[in-house]
């Protein structure tokens, strides 16, 4: 907590959709919640590798601020069995910066939706960031698979997710 007695989420957006499904789940979930959001599409993060210059690249300037949350909500759309290209490419970048941010022990879930049965068409992201957490030394607490086929209007969030709002909101309460 930042010293104002509020639990501070943070949800990073690997979706290139910034409007899209999930940006609109990760709302629900986070529903009455403190938070800040990074639509990684919004933002220039160069692939390791690549060389750029500070001012062109907006991954420590991210990275920085996701150190400073209290939990952190991960979303990805599902992309040809796994997690976008987005995602990925932040994802790699934060093994380069594990000395230079404290990351220990916040909370993190992965959100990962899709419109093919999510647990099985994508079983490799999940296991994918709680390696990185594991390194970052992170609180991995689950992964939450959200079939989006049934996702039709705004009452169909409610059933797809209650239950997963339900534990979000216990951390807050833990803390």
């Amino acid at each position: 907590m930042l010293g104002d007695g509020i639990m501070h989420w943070g949800f990073i957006n690997g979706s290139p959709n910034a409007h899209g499904h999930t940006a609109k789940l990760a709302q629900y979930l986070l529903a009455d919640q403190s938070q800040v959001s990074w639509n990684l599409v919004e933002h220039h993060v160069a692939q390791l590798g690549q060389q750029r210059q500070a001012q062109d690249d907006d991954f420590l300037a991210i990275a920085k601020e996701v150190a400073a949350v209290d939990a952190l909500l991960i979303g990805t759309p599902i992309y040809w069995s796994d997690m976008t290209g987005l995602l990925k490419t932040f994802l790699d970048r934060c093994t380069l910066v594990a000395r230079q941010f404290d990351f220990s022990q916040i909370p993190v879930y992965v959100l990962i939706n899709g419109t093919q049965s999510p647990t099985t068409t994508a079983a490799g992201i999940a296991p994918a960031v709680a390696q990185l957490c594991d390194f970052l030394k992170m609180d991995f607490q689950d992964a939450i698979y959200v079939d989006t086929s049934v996702i039709v209007q705004p009452a169909d969030y409610a059933a797809a997710l209650h239950n997963e709002q339900q534990k979000l909101h216990m951390i807050v309460k833990a803390g």
